[in-house]
């Protein structure tokens, strides 16, 4: 660059020809701006994906609007999307939503630090929509364990509740559940209260704030989710004993930990996403073996894409 005397003033005059500046564009075109174009792009065909999964259950869009829609997610996945059934479609959603709201929240605050202190309403109820598919998860394991969907007919421990997706998702679909949700976030726990009170299930689900580790039934929960990704590994020790001590026998722990993918970036970004979300353990036969050492039999792993869940019974 040069400064230029001009009537009495200083201009900023580019030093490069103009064929060396079509020289540097064009290095700069041909090394990473195709690539950004491209992730761009998978970023709007993502969210197409979602937005078409979303509209099977609103009708009132503009039919030219849903079109265009369903026409983008064709042009991101085929006609694979049309044969999705319920929970194939529910897990995909999760996966889309997940992606998009840890995307945004990433690009925002890469200086958050390892908690899991998010304030913003739209993204904490955007993360309860999308964490309703543990429990989908949850009822399609007990589909092959008759202990397990006996437990569907008792009281749920939902550790860390946020603001009550899995619990209110349970309460619709398990009619004699009942839930009590258990947080420290109160800002979560303000949304949750609302969204109970909203739901037409304030009788069988409640949200109280308390810290897993100062939990004191004895005897009473049939079946406790606890999502270990959130959790340091001395939390999730002293969690598991107060957990024991709180069920009763032939109660089932679930306990929740972030899938590590065979792909090195989406195995980064799952390390990336416990540690910003609090947690610190990625091997899921780590917990494995904490549960089996209290005591838990038959104790077995179901992967999907997202989350590995750890099940097991006590006896």
């Amino acid at each position: 660059m040069l400064l230029v005397a001009s009537s009495g003033a200083y201009v900023v005059q580019d030093a490069f020809s103009e064929p060396e500046k079509q020289r540097e564009v064009k290095e700069m075109s041909d090394t990473f701006m195709p690539k950004i174009q491209e992730l761009a792009k998978s970023a709007r065909m993502l969210s197409l994906v979602g937005a078409s999964i979303r509209l099977r259950s609103d009708a009132s869009v503009m039919s030219a609007i849903r079109e265009q829609i369903e026409l983008g997610a064709r042009m991101a996945l085929g006609d694979g999307l049309d044969e999705a059934n319920e929970e194939e479609a529910s897990v995909a959603l999760t996966m889309v939503e997940m992606a998009l709201s840890e995307a945004g929240e990433l690009f925002r605050n890469p200086d958050r630090g390892s908690n899991w202190e998010i304030t913003d309403a739209a993204a904490m109820q955007a993360m309860g929509r999308s964490s309703k598919s543990a429990f989908i998860r949850m009822k399609s394991i007990a589909e092959m364990y008759p202990a397990m969907r006996e437990t569907f007919s008792g009281t749920f421990l939902d550790v860390g509740t946020g603001v009550a997706g899995i619990a209110l998702e349970a309460a619709r679909s398990c009619p004699e559940i009942k839930v009590e949700g258990i947080d420290i976030w109160e800002p979560a726990l303000e949304l949750a209260r609302k969204n109970i009170a909203e739901s037409g299930y304030s009788d069988r689900v409640s949200a109280r704030n308390l810290d897993v580790c100062a939990l004191d039934e004895q005897d009473r929960y049939s079946l406790v989710w606890l999502p270990t990704m959130f959790l340091k590994r001395p939390i999730v020790e002293a969690a598991f004993d107060r957990i024991v001590r709180a069920s009763v026998h032939n109660a089932y722990l679930v306990a929740g930990i972030y899938t590590q993918p065979a792909d090195p970036f989406l195995a980064l970004m799952a390390n990336l996403r416990t540690l910003r979300s609090g947690g610190e353990i990625t091997d899921p036969l780590e917990i494995k073996t904490m549960m089996e050492a209290r005591g838990y039999v038959e104790v077995e792993l179901s992967v999907t894409p997202i989350a590995t869940f750890v099940f097991g019974r006590l006896p």
